[in-house]
């Protein structure tokens, strides 16, 4: 199995924002010195609860500095809202400055925030614009020189630099929550990242198996491609207090989701606009927090308890869906900085030998 550590760096009314980014890099150096395979940091934008990592090249970027064989991994970059080519030259240079460590997740984010909106960018052509920017950030790094000309980006002879270190540019996942986009990445060739903190296992394996036959029909190997998932797993001595320790941590991330999309179904009744076409897997998140129960939480989208609890629970995770790639949240909600390290820790000598 792999083991990485995901990030969203949520704000706490009890922290600046300084000493959360502390405390952040505190725990990539600290998870480099335990042996997790890669760190995925978030794009998000303009919701201090929920985050205030808008850019998280250069979070990784200072954690280069601060580490030296864990990978990078942003989870993910917001393509239709980056110009392709400053993005090509910062993931390059990201790339560069780590000595070949990036993994490039990415996606078209979250609309919740009102990214589209805010940025000037037409959320319905956010599908067509995502493919153009990803072909011309792969000849940015595989081309001397190229030209460009789509719907969105007309780009005349240009070379850009630095490329990255590893040939042809890091390797890509493609963050994904509907069918259409395991059908692109599967097309691009790319992995895929799945979120299990919003879906339930059973979608899961369903994800997998279509991106397998998605894979299969374009000719390529699926043992070739990674299906990394993202799960919230914190764990204690002291299962019960493990438990306790993050309820509230975990709940507030549902209860933001919740309110956010509040927002966007008000930002959308005031401009007399239908829910965007391209978009419609968020009503069914919007349905899966509705309500949602902690013991709910604990049994279906997380994994919280002992490292006992958790060695047998991520072997139940891969026998219901076939994964064995995970990246765990464990720092959810600003946790205690002093706790996260702790459940860090216990997982690198406690769990991760088992598995």
């Amino acid at each position: 199995m792999k083991f990485g550590l995901f990030y969203e760096m949520q704000g706490a009314a009890n922290r600046s924002d300084q000493a959360l980014y502390n405390e952040h890099l505190d725990q990539l150096e600290l998870a480099d010195k335990l042996g997790y395979d890669c760190l995925w940091l978030a794009e998000l934008h303009f919701n201090r609860g929920y985050s205030v990592m808008p850019n998280p090249m250069l979070a990784l970027a200072a954690a280069s500095q601060r580490t030296e064989n864990i990978r990078l991994g942003t989870g993910i970059s917001v393509l239709p809202i980056n110009h392709p080519l400053r993005l090509a030259e910062e993931i390059a240079t990201l790339d560069i400055l780590s000595g070949g460590r990036v993994d490039w997740g990415i996606g078209r984010g979250h609309p919740m925030t009102g990214i589209y909106d805010h940025f000037g960018v037409d959320i319905e052509t956010s599908k067509a614009c995502f493919r153009e920017t990803l072909d011309i950030i792969k000849k940015a790094w595989s081309e001397d020189r190229f030209s460009f000309d789509g719907e969105f980006y007309q780009i005349d002879d240009v070379e850009v630099v630095p490329k990255p270190l590893q040939k042809g540019g890091p390797e890509t996942f493609v963050s994904a929550f509907s069918p259409d986009t395991f059908a692109l990445a599967a097309e691009y060739g790319t992995n895929l990242f799945l979120p299990a903190q919003v879906t339930p296992k059973e979608m899961i394996k369903q994800a997998v198996d279509g991106f397998h036959a998605q894979l299969q029909a374009h000719g390529k190997d699926p043992a070739n491609h990674r299906t990394p998932v993202l799960l919230p797993l914190y764990i204690d001595e002291d299962g019960d207090r493990a438990r306790r320790d993050i309820e509230q941590a975990m709940m507030s991330y549902y209860k933001i989701i919740e309110s956010m999309m509040g927002d966007m179904m008000g930002r959308l009744q005031r401009k007399h606009a239908e829910f965007p076409e391209s978009y419609k897997g968020y009503l069914q998140l919007g349905e899966i927090v509705d309500g949602l129960t902690y013991e709910a939480v604990c049994s279906q989208f997380a994994i919280f308890g002992t490292p006992e609890e958790a060695v047998d629970r991520l072997q139940e995770y891969k026998a219901a869906t076939g994964v064995d790639d995970f990246i765990l949240w464990t720092n959810v909600g600003a946790m205690p900085h002093d706790k996260v390290a702790n459940s860090m820790k216990l997982f690198a000598e406690k769990v991760m030998p088992k598995l």
